[in-house]
């Protein structure tokens, strides 16, 4: 039972196809991942800009929906490229009635696990839906910025506008 010397051929090509199902099922061919960077054309991104920089926040689905939250991250809008945060720009919870923040120092996942060395580009950052955030940087004004909020279709149950 299983592969031998004799027939890994035949079993490459067997979990080869299964792959294939696989992604094949999968939205846009890609197994849903949490926090994977948009595709191209994403109509979940939504851009802030950031006065007086050549960077962008971008913000996007990230496939967070079902825990209410968001990624985010800096964004080179003339290049067309995802950047990491550079040194001086910090992205700090601005803490209001309702939620439930203390003004803490928002980290990127990589931040959060210790990696020493990111990637150009890979940075990225999660946060709840509705959050208010400041992004500081050096000898700048603050910028203050909201995540938003989805509206749940609730079954039985009308939204007023």
């Amino acid at each position: 039972m299983g592969a031998s010397d004799a027939t890994p051929l035949k079993y490459n090509d067997m979990l080869n196809k299964k792959w294939d199902d696989i992604f094949s099922r999968a939205p846009n061919g890609r197994l849903p991942t949490l926090g994977a960077k948009p595709l191209p054309h994403d109509k979940s991104v939504q851009y802030y800009p950031i006065r007086n920089s050549p960077l962008v926040i971008r913000i996007w689905d990230g496939g967070m929906e079902q825990y209410g939250q968001y990624c985010l991250d800096f964004f080179d809008p003339v290049n067309d490229i995802a950047v990491n945060a550079p040194d001086d720009y910090k992205i700090w919870h601005n803490p209001y009635h309702g939620q439930f923040t203390y003004g803490e120092q928002l980290v990127s996942w990589e931040a959060a696990m210790h990696v020493t060395k990111v990637p150009a580009g890979e940075e990225k950052y999660g946060v709840q839906e509705g959050s208010s955030l400041v992004l500081t940087r050096s000898n700048a004004t603050p910028l203050s910025f909201q995540i938003p909020c989805r509206q749940r279709s609730v079954y039985g149950m009308d939204f007023a506008k």
